[in-house]
């Protein structure tokens, strides 16, 4: 099969193209024949060798994805071969075929393109953990999402919207926000043209926000993170501050982690907040949680309430194209690679 491999830790261009075994279902697991591959920040961050846990090159890297099951291992009842299907794995799914836990794959919608599929899950169940599970947002309070026109962002106001919260929504251009509005945001802001902070306290008349979901870190995590009030939960997913057009910038990253200051336990208590973080990919062990998790959010599929958005689609050839449009943040929703169709 072939297989988008990276050849060593930096920018897009260090993805290559090669033939490599098939993998083989193992015990509690199906193989599926890729047809598309839904693009995180999870795959650039992988590439780049930001997580701790990234093995070293070479290696297959990517997340989501959509596809036919291929082959399944004896134990598995979940299904029984040749069903179409969405889910995400740690590694693997920038591939022909991907092996994965049964538990971590979904059946697609008869309604749903392949597409589509690679566009809903990950996204679906990044937004649905940190707004229902983590943050636990209620009806009429403030919800402020970054990168609102991304895959998570825009399944995050879908969901604030159905919950009936007043939503903040920032992206960095005025495009992107006129989507976000399409889905639900209620109040936007170009944070090229104005400090998204001053904006809020503005609209709120000096008060702040309830929620805050927030996948870019660095300075951003700073301001927002004042922008808390009483009560207030934080939800920290990601630092994409990190990143640039290329390789990481080890001085960037420097700057953003740097901003992000620790903070000491007690401090929380008198402040009344407090924060989560989370990473799909590293959830091993939580497999019938987000079997749950992933029926509510076909509900809500189901209902209208939450649609995948696809942004640009590439070809499996044009992979190094679609790793630079989400890594230089010209996507509007998800970016989606096809395999095979």
């Amino acid at each position: 099969m072939r297989a988008a491999v990276v050849s060593r830790y930096g920018g897009p261009e260090v993805l290559e193209l090669r033939d490599v075994p098939v993998p083989q279902p193992g015990p509690g697991q199906i193989l599926v024949r890729v047809r598309s591959i839904g693009l995180n920040f999870a795959d650039i961050f992988g590439r780049l060798g930001v997580y701790p846990d990234t093995p070293d090159p070479p290696f297959i890297p990517g997340l989501e994805f959509s596809g036919d099951v291929a082959a399944v291992a004896p134990d598995v009842t979940k299904f029984k071969g040749r069903e179409r299907v969405m889910g995400y794995c740690r590694l693997g799914s920038h591939a022909e075929y991907v092996a994965l836990n049964s538990q971590f794959a979904t059946p697609i919608p008869s309604s749903m393109t392949y597409e589509q599929g690679a566009a809903f899950l990950a996204a679906g169940l990044s937004a649905h953990h940190g707004i229902v599970r983590l943050a636990n947002l209620r009806k009429g309070e403030r919800f402020l999402i970054h990168a609102a026109a991304g895959g998570v962002g825009l399944a995050a106001v879908q969901i604030a919207r159905e919950i009936g919260a007043e939503i903040f929504a920032t992206a960095g251009t005025d495009e992107k926000l006129r989507v976000a509005r399409e889905y639900g945001a209620d109040h936007l802001i170009n944070y090229n043209n104005a400090d998204f902070a001053q904006e809020i306290r503005r609209i709120t008349n000096g008060g702040g926000v309830d929620v805050v979901m927030d996948s870019v870190g660095g300075d951003v995590y700073k301001k927002s993170w004042q922008l808390l009030e009483k009560m207030g939960r934080y939800v920290l997913y990601g630092v994409s501050s990190v990143t640039g057009k290329g390789a990481i910038s080890r001085i960037r990253a420097a700057a953003a982690f740097a901003s992000m200051r620790p903070l000491l336990p007690y401090s929380l208590i008198s402040a009344n907040k407090g924060i989560f973080g989370f990473n799909l990919g590293t959830l091993a062990g939580k497999e019938t949680y987000f079997a749950e998790a992933a029926r509510e959010i076909l509900l809500l599929y189901n209902a209208g309430t939450l649609k995948p958005v696809v942004g640009r689609v590439f070809v499996f050839d044009d992979i190094v194209g679609a790793h630079t449009c989400l890594q230089t943040r010209q996507s509007i929703g998800k970016v989606v690679v096809n395999v095979a169709v």
